[in-house]
């Protein structure tokens, strides 16, 4: 690189080591994933520059030899938790948007983090471009633009986002309150007892009556595949319009 001239910002652009000193203990790649299990573990906010330096038992500023910013490590973070996944194509496009709104909502779930970390990332990464260019493939045949196939691959991912972040809002709330997760738990059944006691909010008491009776993992699973349908029949109302009459 000629003196003056800015390395790219984008990381995949950047080689993985600099051309000048010693040869890096660790790749770039091994650090992301130490960062992937403390978020994991702990959230996001817990991914410090000094955190992985001390898990791999070197000095903060030698981590900038791997990154010229925390955001190159999100980058990388986001992208290995994603994985390069292992869809194949079946010829069934619906069963395929299944299949893929199922294990993205599990790969949120597994990393939590990941819900808030992809907003404002929108470079693909190396798993992010081989997902997209299978999952562009998908509706190919059925005389959608490449843009009007990613606007229904983005809607897909949209509400699995959406959901999860639904689902892990408790965890989230109960974290921030100060309270025990039992004790905050009783304090919105009492809350929700209450709203149902006044008889003002007769159809919201019946929501509460169903969700306090029913299983709540069965629930949200139960939740999630209904709203996914609606999805699949968004999809597939719109295909039904571009047959010729």
């Amino acid at each position: 690189m000629a003196s003056g001239d800015k390395a790219p910002s984008v990381i995949w652009m950047r080689p993985s080591r600099g051309a000048r000193g010693p040869e890096p203990s660790h790749d770039r790649e091994a650090i992301a994933r130490i960062a992937i299990e403390i978020a994991d573990r702990e959230g996001l906010d817990a991914v410090s520059m000094r955190r992985i330096a001390t898990a791999i038992g070197s000095g903060t500023s030698s981590l900038y030899r791997y990154f010229a910013r925390k955001d190159d490590l999100l980058n990388l973070m986001v992208d290995g938790a994603l994985g390069p996944g292992t869809f194949s194509a079946s010829g069934d496009w619906r069963a395929d948007f299944s299949a893929i709104g199922l294990a993205t909502r599990q790969t949120f779930l597994a990393h939590r983090w990941m819900v808030t970390a992809l907003a404002g990332r929108p470079t693909l990464g190396p798993n992010r471009l081989k997902r997209l260019e299978a999952t562009l493939g998908l509706l190919e045949e059925h005389g959608l633009s490449a843009r009007e196939r990613l606007i229904l691959i983005d809607t897909l991912i949209s509400y699995v986002r959406g959901f999860v972040a639904s689902e892990i809002a408790d965890d989230i709330a109960i974290g921030t309150s100060g309270l025990s997760a039992e004790q905050w738990r009783a304090d919105q059944a009492a809350y929700a007892a209450s709203i149902t006691g006044s008889g003002a909010y007769p159809r919201t008491s019946a929501l509460f009556e169903e969700r306090r009776e029913g299983d709540g993992d069965a629930i949200q699973d139960q939740s999630f595949a209904a709203g996914l349908e609606l999805i699949l029949d968004g999809i597939a109302a719109k295909l039904a319009r571009l047959q010729p009459a």
